[in-house]
């Protein structure tokens, strides 16, 4: 990548821009290299390129993902103090961040914000609001979030599902766990082998290993028989 870029910087005729700047933060961003995002980001400003929302959208990723919460705080008041309106992507990455670094208050204030700001929640900020209820402890708050979505005509997916069944088997709330199929059911999203494979685990983990046997041998029999676990008749657990 930096190869290519020195070639790009050595033509006259193909300038970098603003997408060659979110690129090259993007790449070091996500490799955790830090140090290095913030020179290059700096090389590109002096080069005259202006960034925009996706930079600092890749800026407060990059940031979060690194426990950088100050730096990442930083550019979120850059962001206020120049106008630059947040997007459905901006606060799904700033409640993603607070919510795994356990300050539910910022993170709950956060999706007040965004709602009253007529910004659409989607599947990805329901699942990091429910995974940072369950690394707290807070399986009544999980409630709230499946309230909301009652009210809302917010478009679920497996993926939720998954996280859903996750945070209650790590809260040892098995009954709720199960409750979870229902609820695909309803909702016409069907269960995969992750949902099942979540579930033996939680089972494991809470003593219940006859639960958990049997719903390994209902993943087992279904892949055997070229058929996914939703085709199968489901298991008694």
């Amino acid at each position: 990548m930096e190869s290519v870029l020195v070639e790009m910087l050595q033509e006259e005729e193909c300038e970098p821009d603003v997408w060659t700047m979110n690129s090259t933060l993007r790449a070091f961003g996500g490799s955790r290299q830090i140090e290095m995002m913030e020179k290059c980001y700096e090389k590109f400003q002096r080069a005259g390129i202006e960034p925009n929302i996706k930079t600092f959208n890749i800026l407060l990723d990059s940031y979060s993902k690194a426990g950088e919460y100050e730096k990442m705080s930083s550019v979120m008041e850059y962001m206020q103090k120049y106008h630059y309106s947040w997007t459905i992507v901006t606060y799904n990455v700033v409640i993603d961040a607070f919510g795994r670094a356990g300050d539910l208050k910022q993170m709950e204030y956060l999706f007040r914000l965004m709602r009253s700001e007529r910004i659409k929640p989607s599947c990805v900020t329901l699942c990091s609001l429910v995974r940072a209820y369950a690394q707290e402890g807070k399986a009544e708050k999980i409630g709230g979030v499946l309230r909301f979505i009652e009210n809302s005509d917010v478009t679920l997916d497996t993926i939720f599902f998954n996280s859903l069944v996750d945070a209650y088997g790590r809260l040892g709330c098995l009954k709720e766990m199960k409750e979870v199929l229902e609820m695909m059911e309803q909702k016409g999203c069907k269960p995969d082998k992750i949902t099942y494979r979540t579930m033996v685990k939680a089972y494991s983990i809470n003593g219940m290993s006859s639960h958990a046997k049997e719903l390994r041998g209902f993943i087992e029999s279904a892949e055997g028989s070229k058929l996914t676990v939703v085709e199968k008749a489901k298991p008694d657990f």
